[in-house]
């Protein structure tokens, strides 16, 4: 019975018998269509597959035995006996008992026996299929795997019906491919055609078969890649329809500019431009934990927490909670108790002294207010929103108990605070920087 998930050794593992498998689907017709004499390089590579069969089925018996591949039913059963003995086939070295055997044409047949181990590709298949995500750049080069795969085989197969004349063998291959590919395609320029009943036969059930595979093989693809530009095609209309409400109602530039880049931001910061509709769904539990992992993302590039462990990151991303600030709109005031630090989602902050003076204009991903997370001291600075702002706060009761768990955290966040006090003291000039 299938697995419900896989683990990352369990994903790599699998990995590595879909590319020895893809290896001899591609060679095991070519040696046999050409009758090519076993190469010491074959023997080698027949081997080190077979060995992957022969582990893979050890591991397979040993999670039987320990009762981690539940079988409830007959069926369950009668189906993981059966793969298990195509594996055991797919596992026997073939090429070397060929070899062994002086590789005569009588046992050449022993070059497609290898086969077998196909089957396994299928059950990879099914099994990457359970993964909760699977990159389109994946599924694409299966698609693309595939296709060479049958390109293969029905130039095999055009070769031993249509046998070699003065042409050399690799000239032969590469015009068995090319009359497979035009025919595949459906383009069919007439250069090379059948000559014999046999050859015509054979070319109109490629001609059938051809029209499906090649419209399975562009249709998916084509979906998979407009499935992947979907979101994006939708924020572009909903970008178009934003600024046509925006002219209709005669909204001033400077908000304009306002609204476009914080609807931009929402677009290259987030999957879809409905996340939140997304998770909502789920259970509140699952919402919370879901929530979290959209923070780290937030988070995990910020000088203070780019050394957290992943267990850090958690605790700090479940942490934090979202607030927005108009253009304005004061965040720190000047002699309050500090009892937050703000990390910048979007947006622009101003530091300002009390003498009305700017010292630093804070941007995306930088970080504001960290010393009152270290030291119970008053506020130094000003600090204001100079556009819309999305924010992150860290409140200091929250973060005291992180750092108890994690104390690195808090040397990180003392060095940057120290910097930055020692950045201010030193006498400024028109081209520092804050």
């Amino acid at each position: 019975m299938l697995k419900k998930s896989l683990t990352t050794g369990e994903i790599a593992w699998n990995s590595i018998i879909f590319v020895a498998v893809i290896l001899t689907a591609l060679e095991a017709p070519y040696s046999f269509t050409f009758g090519t004499r076993i190469q010491k390089w074959q023997l080698v590579s027949d081997f080190i597959i077979s060995l992957i069969f022969i582990i893979d089925i050890c591991y397979q018996v040993r999670q039987r035995v320990k009762g981690r591949a539940q079988l409830n039913t007959t069926t369950e059963k009668f189906n993981w006996w059966s793969l298990l003995i195509v594996d055991v086939m797919a596992a026997i070295p073939f090429d070397i008992i060929s070899y062994s055997l002086g590789g005569a044409s009588g046992i050449r047949f022993f070059n497609l026996l290898r086969l077998f181990r196909l089957v396994r590709v299928i059950r990879i298949i099914q099994l990457f299929g359970k993964l909760p995500i699977v990159s389109k750049a994946v599924r694409v080069n299966i698609y693309i795997i595939f296709f060479v795969i049958i390109v293969q085989w029905v130039s095999c197969g055009w070769i031993l019906i249509n046998p070699q004349t003065i042409d050399d063998q690799t000239t032969h291959f590469i015009k068995a491919v090319y009359w497979t590919v035009t025919t595949l395609t459906t383009i069919g320029y007439g250069d090379i055609t059948p000559t014999t009943n046999i050859g015509r036969l054979y070319t109109m059930v490629i001609m059938i078969l051809g029209v499906g595979i090649y419209g399975i093989v562009i249709g998916n693809v084509t979906r998979m890649m407009a499935a992947g530009d979907r979101h994006k095609e939708m924020a572009r209309e909903r970008m178009t329809d934003l600024g046509t409400f925006m002219k209709y109602y005669n909204i001033p530039e400077r908000l304009q500019n306002n609204v476009s880049s914080y609807y931009q931001h929402l677009i290259t910061k987030r999957l879809t431009d409905n996340d939140n509709k997304i998770i909502n769904e789920l259970p509140q539990a699952l919402q919370q934990e879901l929530q979290i992992y959209m923070n780290i993302k937030l988070i995990r590039n910020i000088p203070i927490f780019k050394d957290c462990s992943q267990q850090c990151l958690k605790d700090v991303a479940g942490a934090l909670q979202q607030k927005y600030y108009g253009p304005g709109q004061t965040i720190i005031n000047i002699g309050e108790v500090g009892q937050e630090m703000f990390i910048i989602g979007h947006g622009i902050v101003e530091v300002i002294l009390k003498d009305g003076n700017t010292v630093a204009t804070l941007h995306e991903n930088q970080f504001f207010g960290e010393g009152a997370l270290v030291r119970e001291t008053k506020r130094n600075a000003n600090v204001r929103a100079q556009s819309y702002c999305d924010l992150y706060r860290l409140e200091k009761v929250q973060f005291e108990e992180i750092i108890a768990r994690h104390p690195d955290l808090l040397d990180s966040i003392e060095r940057v605070a120290n910097k930055r006090s020692s950045d201010r003291r030193a006498p400024r000039t028109p081209s520092s920087k804050s």
